[in-house]
């Protein structure tokens, strides 16, 4: 009896111990949260996602904003030039970044950087959310 109960304290010993191995292997694992691969271990600010579509009135406005304050570098579908292309942008940066650079700048230490002062903290609220609303 004792040698059965040995083999059954061993099973259920085994379960526990796999599963506790099973919950805790997303933490513990090379894919640590699903952030930072890919990006030389730092980890992203949020989960990038697409935004729907502005109504008419604020997207007209974000394109004409665009146009007289980003086009110039970044091109006149978002295709770049001088700057990055920000076709998908979206996709790629989650909303309080691609808002915080707009108002801030980025690359300061890059030979043409972004500066910061390009726009308002409103209109880069606007920006933001109509780039991420994937606009072209």
């Amino acid at each position: 009896m004792s040698g059965a109960r040995g083999i059954l304290v061993l099973l259920v010993l085994t379960l526990a111990v796999g599963s506790g191995w099973l919950l805790f292997k997303p933490i513990h694992g090379n894919e640590r949260h699903g952030i930072g691969k890919g990006h030389g271990g730092r980890h992203r600010e949020g989960i990038a996602t697409t935004v729907p579509a502005l109504p008419f009135p604020e997207a007209k406005q974000a394109s004409t904003l665009f146009a007289s304050k980003c086009s110039g570098c970044h091109g006149a579908q978002l295709e770049g030039g001088v700057g990055p292309s920000l076709v998908g942008v979206g996709t790629r940066f989650p909303l309080q970044k691609i808002e915080r650079i707009a108002q801030y700048g980025k690359g300061r230490k890059k030979s043409v950087p972004m500066p910061s002062g390009i726009a308002s903290s409103e209109e880069a609220a606007l920006l933001a959310r109509w780039l991420a609303s994937s606009p072209i």
